[in-house]
């Protein structure tokens, strides 16, 4: 329970930085449906499965490869492997928000320590020239231009703090930029994951878990009946995880369209449109690193005239 309960805390942690209000919902049907019911009551549905399934013969291994046949894998172990791949592109999405938070807390000290710097080279340098200003002739004359250099001075460590911030500004914007776009992306990839799930849960057990299971498999020697435990309690954990499943694809598509198509197709366009300028860029560094021409130049086509 312990594992469940990391995993948790690292969607809360997303949800309340990033998501929407439907990424919210989602995330209590992920966390109160699925991962609840399948670390509480799941394993005691599904504890005794393989023990008690049992078949009318005494074949050895005959047991083991109906089960098998039956039950490729588990229902508890499915839910849980499908638990941990759908929670993965927003355990990226959070890595990829951290990392951007972490560059812009580096991006804003060094903007403080250029500026102080740049604010200390000016303290410097004026009172360097105030100690030229100490020479008995041309007294008036250095004074002003000390002053007229103060003053621009002063202006220019105005001015860069505007720069500054603008280019914080503009930074936070592009981060914002990058931060919706890789929530739409995980977004997109959650729900064909969902998606996924889904359909492999339909075609390994359909909705309903039989009581009796005819089997032929080798080892075998003839048909046999195999009897499941609790096969109508294992049918409504079924249908209800296949509800769940349902559900969260709903809330994705809602999300998605919350989100606006537009912006999709923007963030996929922003994505194709980088690949396109790095493409660009390196056919324009190709031609430099190209073999030199060796063809004639005009002298000697002027030695041949």
């Amino acid at each position: 329970m312990a594992e469940w309960t990391i995993l948790e805390r690292l969607l809360e942690a997303a949800v309340q930085q990033h998501s929407t209000m439907i990424g919210r919902i989602l995330l209590t049907v992920v966390v109160i449906f699925r991962i609840l019911i399948v670390a509480i009551v799941g394993e005691t549905v599904y504890n005794d499965e393989q023990s008690m399934f049992v078949c009318n013969t005494l074949q050895p291994g005959c047991n083991q490869a109906c089960y098998d046949q039956a039950f490729p894998i588990s229902h508890i172990r499915y839910w849980v492997f499908q638990i941990i791949i759908v929670c993965c592109p927003s355990l990226c999405f959070i890595t990829y928000s951290v990392h951007q938070s972490a560059k812009q807390k580096e991006r804003r000290f060094s903007t403080m320590f250029l500026s102080l710097d740049r604010e200390m080279d000016y303290l410097k340098r004026d009172d360097s020239k105030k100690m030229k200003n100490t020479i008995v002739n041309g007294i008036l004359q250095n004074s002003d231009n000390c002053s007229k250099e103060v003053e621009s001075n002063s202006m220019m460590s105005k001015e860069y703090p505007c720069s500054s911030q603008k280019r914080t500004t503009k930074s936070k914007l592009r981060r914002q930029e990058g931060i919706s776009r890789f929530y739409i992306i995980q977004v997109v990839f959650r729900n064909g994951l969902e998606i996924g799930f889904l359909v492999g849960q339909y075609f390994l057990y359909g909705f309903n878990v039989p009581g009796v299971y005819e089997c032929d498999r080798y080892p075998c020697i003839k048909d046999v009946e195999c009897y499941v435990s609790r096969p109508t309690e294992k049918t409504v954990f079924l249908v209800f995880m296949f509800a769940v499943s349902g559900i969260c694809v709903l809330l994705n598509l809602a999300e998605l369209n919350h989100l606006g198509w537009k912006k999709i197709k923007a963030a996929v366009r922003g994505v194709q449109a980088r690949r396109k300028s790095v493409y660009e860029i390196r056919n324009k560094d190709m031609p430099k690193m190209s073999m030199p021409n060796f063809g004639r130049t005009q002298s000697s086509d002027s030695a041949y005239v």
